[in-house]
């Protein structure tokens, strides 16, 4: 017992030298930043790199669009799984005759004539975003006369505002349908599932935004007690996780509009004062009016797209049979435009002559080319069409646009190379219409189906990356 504590005392090597830290003062800790660059995009294995991506394996996150950039199907894959599901319709037993009569009348009108592609086309692009019509071109005027940052300043609160009030009816709707879902989810405990219920329903009551306040507060408390359930998994998370920001993105601030109206009117001349509240008053209005139980969009091909889903959802024979089609058309919309895929896109389906054809076309309208050299890049119209057709098959054309004029790449299979390239002096003169020149026609051997990443190769750094001047 004497010598215990010998054994109990640390046993440690004296010899070690323990490092002395050095106190440094604020003034030697300065950074100098003496080469100020463009910053393109993290570098490719940074950590900060991995955590904007999400787990790609694990489809967690963004990671699920950054995979519509590298796969091949997206380029091809929308109107083709459509046609996939019209023959699968015509399988259909007899006595589901009512819902195949219906699908098949749709399926008849989703082809266009070719006066109608023009039209349609920008339907499409309307419905892509939400700053276009004449109450947004009017507010682009007067940025380009007034460029003070107070006035743009004011004007960004405008637009805030504008969103803002647009998008309450369907944020709540949303909301509704996450909360009825959840609700579905959470059916082993009764009391959350009920709970989670009502506020579903209480979500699209008609003063369900003038009560938000009190709605927020009951929708939160129950939230906390789906996190705190033995039911809560990965799942649950990721949607109470949308479900809390899409609660945040609704403003209930009665005064948000007006205040940011009577902001930018003191900016405003006094001959654009009664422009601008004509145009907002008509813009408003025009949102207010529209039925979304109806017509989505303007567009005719995606209002009949999107009831050719509907209606595949509620037929049990259609859903097991046409379920990976469904997936993956589900999976080219998430392709349209948006901050993960930041390129124009339009649906095409036309029939002309008895010959049905499909075209899918991605646009990239202010791409960077870079291969000038140049310190500073030029700008281009890049395009992306794929077609496909009865008797051809499928093909891909590149086109570039630079001051007018057009760089044509054709790809096609090698059965067809050759007719294509007899018709390119036909190609050549079918711009001359127009103010636009073909420069040059291409026809190269299509090997296989190319990616958005691989025709956009900057897609990667904008949707990853970070693209800021210092």
């Amino acid at each position: 017992m004497a010598n215990i504590e010998k054994f109990a005392a640390p046993i440690t090597n004296r010899n070690i030298v323990q490092p002395v830290s050095e106190h440094k003062s604020a003034e030697a800790e300065r950074v100098d930043f003496q080469n100020t660059q463009k910053v393109k995009q993290a570098p490719v294995e940074s950590e900060l790199l991995r955590q904007h991506n999400g787990d790609i394996h694990n489809q967690r996150g963004p990671a699920i669009f950054m995979n519509l950039l590298t796969d091949p199907q997206v380029t091809a894959g929308y109107i083709r799984n459509i046609y996939m599901m019209m023959d699968i319709v015509a399988l259909l037993p007899m006595q589901n005759g009512s819902l195949t009569e219906e699908m098949q009348q749709l399926f008849a009108e989703l082809n266009l004539f070719p006066e109608e592609i023009a039209d349609e086309m920008i339907n499409q692009e309307n419905a892509s975003t939400a700053f276009k019509g004449e109450f947004f071109d009017f507010l682009r005027d007067v940025l380009a006369e007034n460029k003070s940052p107070e006035f743009k300043k004011a004007v960004i609160s405008v637009l805030k505002a504008v969103n803002s009030e647009k998008s309450k009816a369907d944020i709540l709707r949303a909301l509704s349908g996450s909360f009825e879902f959840l609700s579905t989810q959470m059916k082993p405990n009764k009391e959350i599932s009920a709970a989670l219920f009502k506020i579903s329903e209480r979500m699209l009551d008609d003063d369900a935004g003038e009560h938000f306040g009190e709605l927020k507060s009951d929708a939160l408390s129950v939230l906390t007690d789906v996190e705190r359930s033995v039911l809560f998994n990965t799942q649950t998370e990721r949607l109470t996780a949308m479900i809390r920001y899409n609660i945040s993105r609704f403003n209930n601030d009665p005064d948000f509009l007006t205040s940011s109206v009577n902001y930018l009117m003191t900016m405003l001349k006094e001959e654009d004062k009664s422009e601008f509240l004509q145009l907002l008053y008509d813009h408003l209005a025009y949102y207010e009016n529209i039925d979304r139980d109806s017509e989505l969009s303007d567009s005719k091909v995606m209002n009949i797209i999107t009831d050719i889903l509907r209606l595949q959802s509620d037929s049990e024979e259609i859903k097991s049979l046409g379920a990976e089609s469904v997936e993956t058309i589900i999976h080219s919309i998430l392709s349209s435009p948006s901050n993960f895929t930041p390129l124009l896109h339009y649906i095409i389906p036309v029939e002309y002559e008895d010959v049905a054809a499909f075209a899918e076309v991605w646009i990239d309208p202010d791409e960077e080319n870079e291969t000038t050299g140049s310190d500073t890049p030029e700008r281009q119209i890049h395009m992306l069409i794929v077609f496909d057709m009865d008797n051809l098959g499928k093909m891909e054309t590149e086109l570039m646009v630079r001051d007018r004029s057009i760089d044509l790449t054709v790809y096609c299979s090698d059965d067809v190379k050759g007719y294509i390239e007899s018709l390119s002096k036909d190609l050549r003169k079918s711009a001359d219409f127009s103010d636009y020149r073909i420069n040059s026609v291409n026809v190269r051997t299509l090997k296989a189906p190319r990616s958005l990443v691989d025709v956009f190769e900057g897609l990667s750094v904008k949707r990853s990356g970070i693209n800021v001047k210092i």
